[in-house]
């Protein structure tokens, strides 16, 4: 009887184990939502062809447009230069950005929707 509780505290953990390897394969998906295709519908053609060429590997098709709209932020001069930044939200209808600077200060940013360029 001592003996199963020991075998069972051994295998349980193993078990957890080797059930959470696949979550991340179940992350990564190869097609794009339908909202991610929206967004690489108003995208021109070497814009949307970079971004899906990134979108591999479990980068998701918003993931690399925030990534590009951050480098670009970079690139563009930063207001405070070393600061981490998240994209919180984007709007292609308006062409419009919302970084997170930090706990509660956030920074809106025009860009232009067909290349993701700042304006």
């Amino acid at each position: 009887m001592n003996f199963r509780r020991v075998a069972i505290a051994c295998v349980a953990p193993l078990t957890l184990q080797l059930a959470t390897l696949s979550a991340p394969a179940l992350a990564q998906r190869s097609t794009p939502t339908s909202f991610e295709r929206a967004m690489l519908a108003q995208l021109d053609a070497p814009t949307r062809a970079e971004v899906t060429r990134r979108a591999t590997g479990g980068n998701t098709v918003l993931n690399v447009v925030g990534t590009i709209l951050l480098n670009n932020y970079q690139a563009a001069g930063p207001r405070n230069p070393g600061e981490a930044l998240t994209v919180v939200a984007v709007d292609f209808a308006r062409g419009v950005a919302v970084l997170r600077r930090a706990e509660n200060a956030f920074e809106i940013v025009r860009f232009d929707p067909r290349t993701l360029r700042l304006l």
